[in-house]
């Protein structure tokens, strides 16, 4: 659960960072971002899927992917932060929001709340990734994982590379700060 979180919080970051592309440039430029946006998330959301369906097939990767959780999420708690406690609080929060009964000034107050929960949960989890016993465990994981999902579907690497290369034309498309509107 902590794995497809991050992963869907990577994406939505990404997707975040990348619309910002969008609004500073021409029409033109404007479409092609989000054509790259779009490829970049349906690539994504295939890369996913092999790894979902990599994992169901591997019940020992499975169980690999649990322990290092496990591990990552303890390391959390003895940072200080409670991992079942931030999930509540966020989950009340989205409630909050999706309710529809707040006011701008309390949507914004409680957004503010949410970015705050985040951050802290991730500083916690920064920190715990620190511990060098749970880094190589995290290697191992990954290189585990992308064996298991090339074995899985042969478009894994290719998916990689095509990503990668989208990431690439997002960066380069983006304006550097000495073109950003107001710099120039």
């Amino acid at each position: 659960m902590m794995k497809r979180a991050t992963t869907i919080l990577m994406l939505a970051i990404a997707t975040l960072a990348f619309s910002g592309i969008a609004s500073a440039q021409s029409g033109a430029d404007q479409q092609q971002a989000k054509q790259l946006m779009q490829q970049y998330r349906q690539k994504a959301t295939k890369l996913q899927q092999i790894h979902e369906e990599t994992i169901k097939a591997n019940p020992e990767l499975a169980a690999q992917q649990q322990q290092f959780e496990t591990r990552v999420k303890d390391a959390v708690e003895d940072e200080g932060y409670s991992v079942e406690k931030g999930q509540e609080r966020t989950k009340e929060m989205r409630q909050k929001l999706q309710s529809g009964d707040l006011s701008d000034s309390e949507k914004q107050a409680l957004v503010k709340d949410f970015q705050a929960e985040r951050q802290e949960m991730a500083k916690a989890r920064k920190a715990a990734l620190q511990d060098p016993e749970i880094q190589q465990a995290g290697k191992e994981l990954q290189k585990d994982t992308m064996a298991a999902m090339k074995q899985q579907d042969g478009q894994t690497d290719q998916l990689l590379k095509d990503m990668e290369s989208l990431r690439n034309k997002l960066r380069s498309a983006m304006p550097s700060p000495a073109q950003a509107p107001g710099n120039g």
